[in-house]
């Protein structure tokens, strides 16, 4: 039986796609992941994982040598680890903790593979490329950006590496079933920010969602940010006879709640691979200062396909959701073909066809 390492961690953006490659896995080979402090809360603890404690330095010039120094220990202890502990292939689903345990895989002569939810590759993939074998991609245009305003890509990966697989979800996700059309009698708003949570949405939101309530009969279920108390922040919904469900965040919290007309959301790789299975038409405002834009070319993506809005953090005023959610109720053509286009890049994606290639993939390699 082959022995896989998945190297993940940091955010749950990583380590979101990480759990459900394992689980696509673990039945078939002998699995096992990698993951730092901060990505092991995302970790249920039945799961089969190694953590290292890889110190997570700022992106600051004079902090380099900091993180140098940093990174050759753990560069040293994934070598004493991987002395004791061979395995057959070594998978990095990004994260400045992948850095040491491919480094050291590399010596090692494991083969290594490497995951890239994103449109624009994350920088350490970037740099761990020219050791991979392949590159797994959800995005065919995956690409690296160029531009110092961060408006164009370019290309960066060899055709012959690039692998295109479907978006890693959670086996719940395919028991679902989908709800069809936008209702008149109550119309069911989801705000999310992802594993991260947006200051920003829970700051803004609230009273774009009473200025719609005023029109409108609306019901909102809202990711807060951690700072934010629940119950302070339900007042102003209740005041306003909203209905509301506020919850800080959940991993796969959508496969609990999933019968939502539209939503509001960061543009993290899974959150919108989720939102799209699901069949939910979904308004992006990406986070501006995720490293290289890679939220607005996420977003960008399903745009393109016509299947979303883009709205623009830094260019956001008061009523802008107002006016779209106002626009889409009047005439609900353009909320329709958006909704039938995600239907139509979803179709027969089954768990079982999905985990079909990914095993196949894996056993040939």
């Amino acid at each position: 039986m082959k022995k896989i390492l998945i190297s993940t961690g940091g955010s749950g953006g990583h380590v979101i796609p990480a759990l459900n490659l394992y689980d696509h896995l673990k039945n078939k080979f002998e699995v096992k992941l990698y993951t730092d402090v901060r990505g092991a809360k995302y970790i249920p603890k039945n799961i089969n994982k190694i953590i290292f404690d890889v110190k997570h330095v700022p992106e600051k010039f004079y902090l380099f040598p900091v993180k140098l120094i940093f990174m050759f220990i753990a560069f040293v202890k994934s070598l004493i680890h991987l002395s004791f502990n061979k395995f057959d292939i070594i998978i990095s689903i990004g994260g400045y903790m992948s850095f040491p345990i491919v480094l050291g895989a590399k010596i090692f002569n494991m083969k290594i593979i490497l995951i890239e939810p994103n449109s624009i590759i994350g920088r350490s993939n970037k740099f761990l490329l020219k050791f991979s074998r392949n590159i797994l991609i959800y995005d065919k245009n995956v690409s690296n950006n160029t531009d110092k305003n961060m408006n164009s890509r370019k290309k960066i990966i060899p055709a012959h590496k690039n692998i295109i697989i479907d978006p890693l979800l959670n086996k719940c996700f395919y028991l679902i079933k989908n709800s069809d059309e936008l209702k008149n009698e109550n119309l069911k708003i989801l705000i999310i920010g992802g594993s991260q949570a947006s200051l920003f949405f829970s700051k803004k939101l609230k009273n774009e969602i009473i200025d719609i309530s005023s029109k409108y009969n609306i019901e909102v279920t809202q990711q807060l940010s951690q700072g934010y108390d629940i119950e302070n922040y339900r007042k102003e919904y209740d005041k306003n006879n909203i209905k509301n469900n506020l919850f800080h965040f959940e991993n796969n919290f959508l496969c609990k709640k999933n019968k939502f007309d539209i939503a509001i959301t960061r543009a993290g790789a899974s959150t919108l691979a989720e939102l799209a299975y699901l069949h939910i038409p979904f308004v992006a405002i990406p986070f501006p200062y995720a490293t290289d834009n890679h939220q607005f070319w996420n977003a960008k993506r399903y745009q393109d396909l016509n299947c979303c809005w883009i709205m623009d953090e830094k260019k956001f005023i008061s009523g802008d959701i107002y006016k779209l959610i106002d626009r889409i109720m009047i005439n609900k053509d353009e909320y329709i073909i958006k909704k039938n286009n995600l239907k139509k890049l979803n179709e027969n994606k089954t768990w079982e066809n999905i985990n079909n290639k990914i095993i196949d993939y894996f056993n040939d390699n």
